[in-house]
Formats: C-alpha cells, sequence, structure tokens
C-alpha cells in the first residue's frame, strides 16, 4: 500500500516542523496537502493511512484535507496551454495514462498535476488564561 508510505511520510515531516518551529507540544487541528490529480494515490487509503500513523501523536484526531490541482499541460507542438487531455483506452488504466494536447494531439509538458505538498498546518488556538 503506497498510501501508507506516503502517509508515514507526512506525519515525520509534520511531527519535525512542529518540533522545528517549538511547537512540539501543540495540538494539531488540520493539515493541508495538495495533491496533483495524476497523483496516483488513493484519497481514501491516504486518509485512512494517516488516522492511524497518528495515534498517539499531537496529530492525533487532526483532519487530513487534500486539496486536489488539476494537470496543466503545455504543447511545444502548437503552443497550447491548459488542462490536460486524456488518451482513453482501457488498457492504461493500470498504467499512467497518456497525455496529450487536446487541441492538435501533440504530446505536452507536464506543469503542474503531480504535486504532493504540504501546504498548510492548522493550530488549536491557546486556551485562555482565567475562562
Amino acid at each position: 500500500m503506497h498510501e501508507y508510505s506516503v502517509a508515514e511520510e507526512l506525519v515525520r515531516a509534520v511531527l519535525a516542523q512542529l518540533a522545528e518551529r517549538g511547537l512540539a507540544g501543540e495540538k494539531v487541528e488540520e493539515v493541508h496537502l495538495r495533491k496533483g490529480e495524476l497523483r496516483l494515490l488513493s484519497d481514501e487509503a491516504l486518509k485512512q493511512a494517516y488516522e492511524i500513523l497518528t495515534l498517539s501523536t499531537p496529530l492525533e484526531g487532526s483532519k487530513l484535507v487534500l486539496e486536489e490541482v488539476k494537470a496543466l499541460v503545455s504543447c511545444q507542438s502548437c503552443g497550447y496551454r491548459g488542462p490536460v487531455g486524456y488518451c482513453d483506452d482501457p488498457s492504461f488504466h493500470f498504467l499512467a495514462p497518456i497525455l496529450e494536447c487536446p487541441r492538435c494531439g501533440g504530446l505536452v509538458e507536464l506543469i503542474h498535476g503531480r504535486e504532493l505538498e504540504l501546504v498548510q498546518l492548522v493550530l488549536s488556538a491557546p486556551e485562555e488564561v482565567g475562562k
């Protein structure tokens, strides 16, 4: 399960960031991750692995928020720059899709769509003294 190893690395990275900033004991409410639409990861499996791996850590109970990044391509043949076109052949469903220019069918360069980036941590507000 590739998602488990990705979630494991994410948890390590978040805990390291918290420690580096002197926030190791703080409660994390949300972890925001940008994931490209061509990144071959199951959102559900990634969230389940994250939930398991955060048990007994400052991340326990936090929500993993996935923000999808749409694929963006550039065609060297006709100059097109925009959303991706897919070759929709059933034999490709277990392999990475072949991308093509939706305008001319030419080969394209992928600009966005394979990202996997930690972009934001939301921490609990500190409890007010005297309340």
